[in-house]
C-alpha cells in the first residue's frame, strides 16, 4: 500500500509526462496535499477525454486505477468521489458513449456503476 505521499509523488512525476500538454496549469499549491493532487489528476484526464486524446486518457485512467488500488481508504475515497463520481467522463454530455470501451479500468466503471445504482439513477 502506497503512502499518501508516495501517491502525491507519483502523481507529480507521472501526470505531465502521461498527459502531457492537456494536463491543468500546475499552481504552487497543486501538489501539497493528497486533495489537490487527485483534484489535478482529474482535470488532466478531463482535459484528455475533452480534446479526445484517447492514448492520454487511457494512460491517465490507468494512473487513477493504479492510485485507487494501491492507496489507504482517504485516496480511494477521493479517487470515487472526486474522480469518478464528480468529475471526468460523468460530467461530459454523452462522453461515455463516445469513449472507446477500453480505455477506462473495470474497477473504476464498477465504482461508477454503484454510485448511479445506489443514487437510484
Amino acid at each position: 500500500m502506497f503512502t499518501q505521499l508516495q501517491i502525491i509523488n507519483l502523481l507529480k512525476n507521472e501526470l505531465p509526462v502521461l498527459a502531457g500538454a492537456d494536463c491543468a496549469t500546475v499552481s504552487s499549491h497543486t501538489f501539497t496535499s493528497i486533495h489537490s493532487s487527485i483534484h489535478y489528476l482529474s482535470a488532466c484526464t478531463k482535459n484528455t477525454v475533452e480534446h479526445r486524446h484517447f492514448t492520454a486518457a487511457h494512460k491517465c485512467f490507468t494512473l487513477a486505477e493504479q492510485v485507487y488500488r494501491e492507496g489507504d481508504a482517504m485516496v480511494k475515497l477521493l479517487i470515487e468521489n472526486v474522480f469518478v463520481y464528480a468529475n471526468v467522463w460523468t460530467k461530459s454530455r454523452n462522453a461515455v458513449s463516445t469513449l472507446p470501451g477500453n480505455i477506462i479500468p473495470e474497477v473504476l466503471y464498477k465504482v461508477h456503476l454503484k454510485q448511479l445504482n445506489d443514487s437510484g439513477c
